[in-house]
This record gives structure tokens, sequence and C-alpha cells, in this order.
């Protein structure tokens, strides 16, 4: 549906689809926990001018020419390794069926090691679709809507469109070369913020890596039940 449009109203959509009014009214209030849609009374809900969920690609201002696009945070193609040999190698491999281990024991080795170098617990992994499908998942299995997310400021733009579309709030915390500063961290944890997503290296968008060996810029001030992410 386009920004703006109106959706029907519950008791309508509710006979269309064949289901209980009450199942239609919790689906709009998820919808609007979330940003995707605004309800103004008796004139019903419609969709927002912007949702939560609209991809910041969609409101990317065009790139003049000449210039060079830095904020994407792609690197140069010519510094990427050659992928054929490596798929090659992993078509010719056994082929890998439910119940058989979902990663190499080699990859989750090398993991475990870059942990405990880092001084991170290195106890059970998952391994999923990329470091925002991490985030979410993380997000949305130890939160509540509502709850404040602690985000890097100026931080990853996918990052924040992703914690306002799972129906969460950002409290931005200033970083330096060093990462987020211990007190603004603080600061947001005091206000309330339940989780604190932090880039360890390579931060987006300045390229800054947490100094080692000190530790979580949050470590002296989390309450109980707030971790880093």
């Amino acid at each position: 549906m386009a920004p703006g449009a109106a959706l029907p109203p519950l008791r309508d959509l509710a006979g269309e689809l064949g289901v209980n009014p009450n199942t239609v009214a919790a689906a709009y209030r998820l919808l609007r926990e979330r940003g995707v849609i605004e309800t103004a009374g008796r004139r019903g809900s419609r969709v927002r001018p912007r949702p939560a969920t609209t991809p910041r690609d969609e409101v990317r201002l065009p790139v003049p020419p000449g210039a060079r696009d830095l904020s994407a945070g792609n690197p140069d193609p010519a510094l990427l390794p050659p992928l054929g040999p490596a798929l090659a190698a992993a078509a010719a491999g056994p082929t890998v069926l439910y119940g058989h281990p979902v990663a190499e024991p080699e990859l989750l080795d090398g993991f475990r090691a870059e942990f405990r170098a880092d001084g991170s617990p290195d106890g059970e992994l998952a391994v999923c679709s990329g470091a925002l499908d991490t985030i979410g998942r993380v997000l949305s299995a130890t939160l509540r809507t509502g709850d404040t997310v602690a985000v890097e400021d100026p931080g990853w733009g996918s990052v924040l469109d992703l914690v306002p579309a799972l129906g969460l709030r950002t409290a931005p915390v200033s970083v330096d070369d060093e990462g987020p500063l211990p007190n603004a961290v603080a600061a947001a944890l005091d206000a309330g913020a339940r989780a604190l997503v932090v880039t360890s290296r390579a931060q987006n968008p300045t390229g800054a890596a947490l100094t080692p060996p000190a530790p979580p810029p949050c470590a002296p001030s989390s309450p109980p039940g707030r971790t880093p992410c």
C-alpha cells in the first residue's frame, strides 16, 4: 500500500477475510507499534508518509557527478578475493542434509578463537545470514515492543532502519575513534535503554575500532540484564 493509503475498517476487513475482528485489531496494533501505520481516531488508520520499514535506499539522495558515495560502506571490488575456487570446492563436497551439523567445525573453531582473542564469550554459536539478521534475531528474542536500543551516532543506517521496524526505539550514543563514549553509554542505560549495539571493528561510517584491551564500553555501568549486542 502506498504512503497515505487508508486501511479498511476493522470489521470490514475481518468480514472479508473471515476472521475475528480481534485478530485484525491485533494486526493493526502491531503495524502501529512498528511505525508502519498511524491511527487518527474515527478517521481510521493510514499508512504513514514514511513507514519505519521504508528502506534507507529509497530516501537516499542522488550522488552528484564526480562524487564518490561512501554512505553504502561497500569495499572496492578489486580488493575482494575471488570466490570461484571456494564455491567449487563447496559444491564438490558432501551433501548436507537435515540432522547434519549446520556449520563446519573448522569455521566454528575459528570464530571461537577470534572471540577468545577479543575477550568475548565463546560458548554456543549460531550461524545467521549476516550481521543485520543476527542483530534482529537477538533484539527480537530479548526485548519487548517499545523498549529502547542504544545505537552508535553516527551509525550504520541499516541498524537505524531495523530498530524501529521491530517496534523499538533508538537512543543515540556518540562515538569517537575508539568506539562509543563511556559517558554517553552510561547516560543511555540510565535513561532506560535495554540493549546496546556496538561495532567492535570497521564501524560504519567512521571505520573506527574498539581499542584493545579496553573492556566493553558499558561494563562499568551495565545494570543486570542489559548487555551489548
